[in-house]
């Protein structure tokens, strides 16, 4: 049974990516390129950016070199030739690095050997394309150059048997994509399975190069290998799409609700979450003035500083001196990173209580013990309060009154006397809630 669900589920992948062969076929023998790369174009010079960015992906797909250069250049923000005299609204066309890679990438690997004559207009995409690569590869982390690599192998993947190979030859190579010999071996089988006469003596030398282990790997790849869906089947329904939406506006409410105590943290914090991070140089005085607020701005603009997708203008925009309910918590967190007791013991408190960051009793015993460790009383007492009552929220906490009498013990020696009190109690109190 389990071997024909495989069989129908291998069937349905190949059917749909045929289908998307077919389109994209359909699509070449439409027309001309050039002219169909002109029309988005002029879609784009008259601010029709979703149509403009439709013609051009439709074409990519069908195998013209200077859409997929241009779907490059919309991507990673550039202004394009003849575009309108007004900016273009970051909303219309947002900056996405994973997706002006993937294009530079098809672009730059495009293939001219089934082309009669390439025009030079397309050469020069080609070659555009591949200078503009290592400049928007510099710009992205490792992983999100991976997510791209990944875009790039599947849509070779989707494509004819020669394809295969030019994606085997690109893995051997690390053009493009990462060097990866056994998935290089993975594709030059499948190709050389199709008919691709290349593949054949590219598979035989790799072949030389490799352990009989990868060899063996890689041939188990081949023959479990199905095409990748096709991104229109690969994305959320309108209904998922929706309903992500309102998951994440309900997440927004709630974490308004909970920032909102955020707001009774003192200025004396805040002064010496600051200095812990070298950025107040005033005197722990529990007012916001002008060198708190200096100190604010130097933090603010810290956590935008390496940001390559804004502008100095946008980075100097958010040093407003004020810290929102948000860059509370950041403050609290990256002082706690700096081994700062006091903000470790405030951050312990955010996560028993899920002020800006998930209810997490397992989180807030390891800020909390952290901060005890410096002899802090508070932070002994809220242990206590932790071990007697539990904790909700992910990784719960349960009561543990001998930790409980311990650590209320141990805040009294340091002189917290409201962890006397609490000790005395501890046997005939009934659990509460952590307040």
């Amino acid at each position: 049974m389990r071997e024909k669900h495989v069989t129908v589920f291998g069937g349905l992948r190949r059917t749909l990516a045929v289908a998307a062969a077919a389109t994209a076929l359909s699509l070449a023998c439409a027309g001309p390129a050039s002219a169909s790369y002109e029309a988005g174009l002029k879609a784009y010079q008259n601010g029709q950016f979703d149509q403009a960015i439709d013609i051009w992906k439709r074409f990519a797909v069908a195998g013209d070199v200077r859409s997929k250069n241009i779907l490059g250049d919309v991507y990673s923000g550039k202004i394009l030739e003849g575009s309108p005299k007004a900016a273009v609204p970051l909303e219309a066309i947002p900056l996405n690095n994973i997706e002006a890679l993937k294009w530079y990438t098809l672009a730059a690997y495009h293939d001219f050997t089934a082309y009669q004559r390439p025009t030079a207009e397309e050469v020069n995409a080609r070659i555009l394309a591949e200078h503009r690569l290592p400049d928007i590869r510099a710009r992205m982390s490792t992983a999100d150059v991976g997510k791209a690599e990944k875009l790039v192998s599947d849509t070779f993947e989707r494509g004819s048997p020669y394809d295969l190979y030019r994606l085997g030859d690109m893995y051997q190579r690390g053009a493009g994509v990462a060097k990866n010999n056994a998935k290089a071996l993975t594709m030059f089988a499948l190709a050389k399975s199709r008919g691709v006469g290349e593949a054949s003596l590219a598979y035989e030398q790799l072949e030389k190069l490799m352990t009989k282990q990868e060899i063996k790997i890689a041939e188990e790849s081949a023959a479990s290998w199905q095409p990748p869906l096709p991104e229109e089947h690969m994305g959320q329904t309108t209904q998922q799409k929706e309903l992500e939406r309102l998951k994440k506006e309900l997440e927004e409410l709630k974490l308004e609700d909970a920032l909102e105590a955020v707001s009774d943290i003192d200025v004396e914090l805040i002064q010496r979450a600051l200095r812990s991070l070298g950025l107040y140089f005033g005197s722990i005085d529990n007012a916001m003035g002008p060198a708190t607020r200096d100190a604010i701005r130097r933090f603010q603009y810290s956590q935008v500083s390496s940001d390559t997708e804004m502008s100095e203008e946008d980075k100097e925009a958010v040093r407003t001196g004020v810290l929102s309910a948000r860059q509370t918590v950041q403050l609290f967190r990256e002082a706690s990173k700096a081994d700062h007791p006091m903000s470790q013991y405030v951050y312990g408190i955010m996560h028993v209580r899920g002020i800006g960051v998930e209810q997490n009793g397992q989180e807030a015993v390891n800020w909390l013990t952290k901060s005890s460790r410096a002899n802090l009383a508070i932070a002994h007492y809220a242990l206590g309060v932790i071990y007697r009552d539990g904790t909700t929220g992910l990784n719960e906490v349960t009561p543990d009154k001998s930790l409980a009498a311990r650590h209320f013990a141990r805040a009294f020696a340091l002189g917290y006397k409201p962890a006397g009190d609490a000790l005395k109690l501890l046997e005939f109190e009934a659990p509460r809630n952590v307040e």
